[in-house]
């Protein structure tokens, strides 16, 4: 027996009105969307000849979505080797492996790690009213973007709107850096009215091969991503296309095998039974179930917003009906992981319109509960948070919307909520609220939960060596070694850090008590970076017996090794440096923190700035779970800020430097770009820096990579280029002169 079903609705009807409180038309949803960036929207006259020229700058996917015949047919025929911008848009960072901590290591421990987040966003969401869209670029000067740093909440992520089917690398480095797979969109394909008539994404070759399906794989594998959203809506297929279409789904994961492609993933949109209707099922049961099965076919379904039984008796789709009991009970009798497999769809875009219901706030504890006190059943996906996130903010700015000075940090706060929840602290666990369906859609508010109140933080850092700059992946300019090293504005997510898998836990480094108006706060701060466009700043009153715990990493490195740890510090008031210690939590008392002072004298790095080095004593089969700074306060109490520009974790000491940079040369060029080339290391490279030769460097262009776009140079110019491994340290610098 099903459940009680609400009406059923054409399936013409957009998804974003499910969880409407009291309707909304689908052009106006449409609208806002279109007015952010069309989903379908073709390069332009200019950008097409420049590309057949030369590269561009900023360098740009080419969209390849199979929306018609003629699009299916420029899917097929498109050949990265012709495509002058294709080099420059690969994604070389593997898929790092996060650590498997035990919950006493969260920062709430009662949070079930098994829950998974899916997140679909605008690439480059731009804030300010009339701004360019930046959606298929990969990094450029001169805007300042949203841009989340949050990744140690999401598991899959996939763009929207844009080229879509080929996710931005930039994305798909910040991604891989922390874990996290990357989709690409497969959005509306092109599905014949009339089967075999003409190629369409189902077309297959004399060999029975599905020509759509194994272009996509290898796409997949050339620009360096990990699988597809498949979003399938509004539409009905014949019985026997929905079958190809199943079986194009297990040859893609033929395929993928085939071509040594680890993670590959396929999620599928819940808006097509398996017999092939154009339906919304807000669940999983018989009529969608065959599009997931154990180890073929589609690996997770996202599912419709309508599924929850709380939906308001004012909305059309008011139903009494538990969607999630039965859905999970159904992937569990298929021997399905529902953690894995279901991702329960949570409409962030649209709410709190005046229609749209909070979806954290009011539904999201049916599958997931709020601060782990019941049991968690499923994953949830997120839609548009991005757009939310930078409308809410601007609405609540209002005239002051359109002031940079006020609009951008306003959003970094706005982000941190709604990832760290209401109180910025992912450690302060939210008292439950019971909104009233009016209040819950009022366009004035106020959430008061986020992600982390649901599911716990993830980390990459499982072994040494480890650093980070606190690099958030766009600056107002650019520093190296502390000296300006670039004036302008720029924005390029894919060399974003690894950064703090807490923003901010603090609590007080005497009695552990978290919150508290006595504490130190932390934040980023852009323009003031040792290396990079941003660093740490922790700041407020110290003095006395006032000292405040940062924890900022989540770990699981190996006590028993030698590790040496450092600090990159500027003091901003008088001495505050020598107030710092370097905190480590360990397995055996994770709650507990070991304060370690330096050892040494402070080295001077340049620019003000001074590492600091701290040796702990191996502890032979223990674990290392957390790194933390710690500020500890003497005499009165008085103003206290300082800088931190680098923390870093080295195995015993600095490794050997890489290796000098080989086959450094000019790719290609075009009237306003320049495409640089070399020979990658295989391993042991973070990050390769292209900078303009001479004592005071400029930089021009850093990536995960072997290829970079940098704006056209002139004649003459002499060039270097430096590999920089996980430790730091800088290679040897290739050099050469633009002719």
């Amino acid at each position: 027996m099903h459940p009680a079903q609400p009406p059923r609705r054409p399936f013409t009807v957009s998804r974003r009105t499910f969880l409407s409180a009291a309707g909304v038309t689908l052009a106006a949803t449409v609208g806002t969307a279109a007015a952010a960036a069309p989903a379908t929207a073709a390069p332009t006259t200019a950008t097409a000849k420049a590309a057949a020229n030369g590269p561009t700058f900023p360098p740009t996917l080419t969209e390849l979505q199979p929306r018609d015949a003629a699009s299916v047919q420029a899917l097929l025929a498109y050949d990265p080797a012709t495509d002058p911008n294709a080099r420059y848009m690969r994604s070389r960072v593997p898929l790092a492996r996060r650590i498997d901590g035990a919950r006493a290591t969260q920062a709430n421990p009662k949070l079930d790690p098994r829950p998974r987040i899916t997140s679909l966003n605008h690439y480059y969401n731009q804030p300010l009213a009339g701004a360019p869209s930046l959606v298929d670029t990969r990094y450029g000067y001169d805007q300042h973007p949203y841009i989340t740093r949050f990744a140690q909440y999401q598991d899959i992520l996939g763009g929207w709107m844009g080229a879509q089917n080929l996710p931005n690398p930039g994305y798909v480095d910040a991604a891989h850096r922390n874990g996290t797979i990357a989709l690409g969109i497969v959005f509306q394909p092109y599905i014949s009215a009339t089967p075999g008539a003409v190629p369409d994404f189902l077309a297959r070759d004399a060999a029975g091969n599905y020509l759509i399906g194994d272009k996509l794989v290898d796409l997949a594998g050339y620009f360096g991503f990990d699988g597809y959203f498949l979003n399938i809506e509004g539409k009905t297929i014949t019985e026997g296309q929905a079958a190809d279409l199943a079986a194009l789904f297990d040859a893609m994961h033929a395929r993928a095998r085939a071509n040594g492609i680890d993670h590959f993933h396929l999620q599928i949109y819940d808006a097509l039974w398996t017999d092939g209707s154009g339906e919304y099922e807000n669940r999983f049961d018989a009529h969608n179930a065959g599009w997931v099965n154990p180890g073929h076919t589609a690996d997770s379904m996202f599912i419709n917003y309508a599924w929850p039984k709380n939906i308001p008796t004012t909305s059309s789709y008011h139903h009494d009906a538990d969607y999630v009991t039965p859905s999970v009970a159904l992937a569990k009798e298929r021997s399905l992981d529902p953690f894995a497999t279901l991702y329960f769809g949570l409409d962030i875009q649209e709410e709190n319109d005046g229609r749209h219901l909070n979806a954290l706030d009011y539904f999201a504890s049916e599958v997931v509960p709020l601060n782990g006190d019941g049991a968690a059943v499923a994953s949830l996906a997120l839609f548009v948070q991005s757009d939310r996130t930078v409308q809410r903010t601007r609405d609540q700015l209002g005239d002051q919307a359109g002031d940079p000075a006020q609009l951008y940090p306003a959003i970094d706060v706005a982000d941190r909520k709604f990832w760290s929840g209401a109180a910025q602290n992912p450690a302060v666990q939210p008292v439950p609220v019971h909104p009233s369906p009016v209040e819950a859609a009022a366009v004035d508010y106020v959430p008061r939960y986020g992600m982390a109140n649901f599911v716990p933080e993830r980390s990459v850092i499982g072994a040494a060596p480890f650093t980070t700059r606190f690099n958030t992946g766009q600056g107002d300019g650019f520093r190296l070694a502390g000296a300006r090293a670039g004036a302008r504005a720029w924005y390029h997510i894919g060399i974003q850090d690894v950064l703090p898998s807490w923003q901010w836990w603090t609590r007080d480094a005497a009695t552990g008590e978290t919150g508290g108006d006595r504490l130190l706060s932390a934040d980023y701060e852009g323009g003031a970076a040792y290396n990079g466009g941003s660093c740490l700043r922790i700041e407020g009153r110290l003095g006395g017996e006032l000292a405040t715990e940062v924890r900022l990493y989540r770990t699981a490195l190996d006590a028993g090794r030698a590790l040496e740890l450092s600090l990159l510090v500027k003091a901003v008031t008088a001495g505050a440096g020598d107030r710092l210690r370097f905190g480590l939590s360990y397995g055996d008392r994770p709650t507990a923190t070991q304060w370690l002072s330096p050892v040494g004298a402070a080295v001077d790095a340049g620019e003000g700035w001074r590492r600091l080095t701290f040796r702990p004593r191996p502890r032979r089969g223990a674990t290392v779970t957390a790194l933390s700074i710690g500020a500890f306060g003497t005499g009165a109490a008085a103003d206290f800020a300082v800088r931190v520009g680098e923390l870093r974790v080295l195995d015993g000491a600095l490794g050997r430097r890489p290796a000098r940079p080989s086959g450094f040369r000019v790719d290609a060029t075009s009237a306003g770009a320049t495409g640089l080339v070399w020979q990658a290391a295989e391993r042991g490279v973070w990050y390769y820096d292209v900078r303009t030769a001479g004592p005071a460097p400029q930089w021009l262009g850093r990536i995960s990579g072997d290829a970079v776009v940098v704006e056209a140079l002139p004649s003459g110019t002499r060039l270097t280029l430096v590999a920089v491994g996980f430790d730091g340290a800088e290679s040897a610098p290739a050099t050469l002169t633009v002719r």
